[in-house]
């Protein structure tokens, strides 16, 4: 009976098959005997062990539960949950992209290449992985203090026609390098030039600007707020590692030189561009003054600042904030405002601190509010509600 097929003519026998996943293990079960051997051929490189009897008991993802469901949906199912596993095992400890990991056979060093999905991650990981050890299509998991990359070398999740359920495929299967221990040399963003004649493009690294790195990069990293500054380790490892490298090519194969070139020497780590905002310069505004919120018709609403979880200023004086997963850059008045806010300030006193650090222009007024319309906007400030009394101030602030 081929896997998917349910069997209603007696009860499924109690099979599994625990996987490693990431720092910690998957259990899947409710298994018939052909859907274990489908699951234990296709998930090879993490360690398939089956388990019969009282082992596959209690499993993570049961498909007893879903005796209905297409395979192919259930295995889509199974590589959600058991991604979401490996992010958890290395939640406030390691650095974790969404990004495919290959490294050199022989030396171990290691590239990443970040990617959001749909553009071009798994085609290269197809592509280039035969020439060297896979590591994993999704999650790369990164030690902070040594650079070693744990794998989670799961099957390639690949379209059928270009639609869903994906297929998921064993990396054996596509001839894929078995994995290594590795280390991280480098991190790269891909960049397919996909209108492009192949002939025009060549392929090629180029460094990358550290805010533009930070704005493709951290939509791909998983938890990044849960690592104790988080932002500010990420930085130093880029830095470590020479900067982000973007790939720029037509289509994948093109990259293997490239690749090659990335890892055939140590890099050499970059001068640092920033600096890390301290505990108080990323903390919300302390202190509320006791009574109802001023009219803001009149301008002297109360601005609050937002509670970052990350923090850095880049040499040309913008900020870059990391709040939960989103990244946020201020510019112009917005780093200016920003740390004004250690308290609560109303529109005539940001003025008054502004005109103290230096002139200020023609329209001022107009432009600082402005400015503080689009941090609010944005989502790193909040001003009070005129209507509000300071306790319900202190609940907006909470």
């Amino acid at each position: 009976m081929a896997p998917g097929t349910p069997d209603r003519t007696e009860e499924r026998p109690p099979r599994a098959v625990r996987l490693r996943t990431g720092r910690t293990d998957f259990v899947v079960g409710g298994l018939d005997e052909a859907e274990q051997a489908e699951i234990a051929r296709n998930w090879s490189r993490c360690s398939p062990e089956p388990l019969d009897g009282a082992h596959a008991a209690e499993p993570d993802l049961d498909r007893r539960t879903r005796p209905d469901q297409p395979w192919d949906d259930f295995h889509e199912t199974l590589v959600y949950r058991a991604t979401s596993r490996t992010i958890e095992s290395g939640r406030g400890r390691d650095l974790m992209f969404h990004a495919a990991c290959l490294a050199d056979p022989a030396t171990g060093a290691a590239v990443l290449l970040a990617a959001a999905s749909g553009t071009g991650k798994t085609t290269a990981t197809r592509r280039l992985g035969p020439h060297y050890a896979y590591l994993t299509d999704e999650t790369a998991m990164v030690d902070v203090e040594d650079l070693s990359v744990t794998p989670y070398p799961k099957p390639l999740s690949l379209l059928q026609d270009g639609r869903r359920p994906k297929r998921q495929v064993s990396p054996d299967e596509l001839g894929l390098g078995p994995d290594v221990p590795a280390v991280l040399r480098r991190v790269a963003v891909l960049d397919r030039e996909r209108d492009a004649a192949e002939e025009d493009v060549a392929a090629r690294a180029e460094r990358m600007d550290l805010a533009e790195a930070l704005v493709l990069l951290v939509p791909q990293t998983s938890s990044l707020a849960h690592l104790e500054r988080g932002l500010v380790t990420l930085c130093r490892t880029l830095d470590r590692l020479g900067g982000v490298q973007r790939l720029v090519y037509a289509e994948a194969e093109d990259l293997r030189p490239v690749v090659d070139a990335l890892l055939a020497a140590e890099p050499a780590p970059v001068e640092p561009e920033w600096e890390a905002l301290d505990d108080a310069e990323i903390a919300a505004s302390a202190g509320i003054a006791a009574g109802p919120a001023a009219d803001d018709a009149s301008g002297t609403a109360r601005v609050h600042r937002a509670a970052a979880d990350c923090g850095i200023e880049l040499a040309d004086g913008r900020l870059v904030l990391l709040m939960g997963q989103q990244l946020i850059i201020l510019d112009g008045l917005g780093p200016a405002l920003w740390l004004l806010l250690d308290t609560p300030r109303t529109a005539p006193e940001l003025l008054a601190e502004l005109t103290d650090l230096g002139p200020v222009p023609d329209g001022a007024p107009e432009r600082l509010g402005e400015a503080v319309a689009a941090l609010v906007q944005q989502g790193v400030v909040w001003q009070e509600d005129p209507r509000a009394d300071a306790a319900s101030a202190e609940d907006h602030r909470r």
